[in-house]
Order: structure tokens, then C-alpha cells, then sequence
């Protein structure tokens, strides 16, 4: 694992402190999670930025489109699952 120096101005320092210890947790751990997760973010908006520029071109180069039956089947699929993996974390911090 490398190390990495972070500036941080004193308001924020004191905040991620504040945070850190209400969690249980030290504030690098803390940051790490916080960088992890804003990386998954841009990680995931770049991969979809790319799909779509793609898709884009597949439809201005003649492809059929998607039906909208087959997007409505696939949204609530993709809707029933998250509600269930909601569901299920919602549970698992209920009985902490």
C-alpha cells in the first residue's frame, strides 16, 4: 500500500474526525472508503458515457433500437432487484 499526503482545511479535518469516531472508524479509513467509492463513481459514469456513445452510433449507423417492452421488462427487473438488495441491507442494519 502507498501513502498519499492530503491537504485538508481545518473545518474539514475536524468534520471527517467528528465522523470518524461517531462511526468507530480512524479518519484514514474513513477517506479511503470515501475515495474508493467516488472512483467506483466516476469509474461507472465514464463506462456508461461510453455505452451510450456507442449505442449513439450504432443508432445513427442504421441499428434497430431497443423496444420499449423489452427496456420496460429490463427496468423493472433491474428495479425488483435493487429493491430486494435494498431490503436486504435495510434487515442487516435493523438488527445491529
Amino acid at each position: 500500500m502507498s501513502t498519499t499526503t492530503i491537504r485538508l482545511d481545518a473545518p474539514l479535518k475536524r468534520r471527517i474526525a467528528k465522523l470518524a469516531q461517531a462511526a468507530g472508524r480512524t479518519p484514514h479509513s474513513l477517506m479511503a472508503e470515501a475515495l474508493e467509492q467516488k472512483a467506483d463513481e466516476l469509474e461507472a459514469q465514464a463506462a456508461f458515457s461510453q455505452l451510450a456513445a456507442t449505442r449513439d452510433q450504432a443508432l445513427q449507423a442504421g441499428q434497430k433500437p431497443v423496444a420499449w417492452h423489452d427496456m420496460k421488462a429490463w427496468l423493472r427487473a433491474t428495479v425488483k432487484t435493487r429493491t430486494s438488495a435494498a431490503k436486504t441491507v435495510r434487515e442487516k442494519v435493523r438488527a445491529r
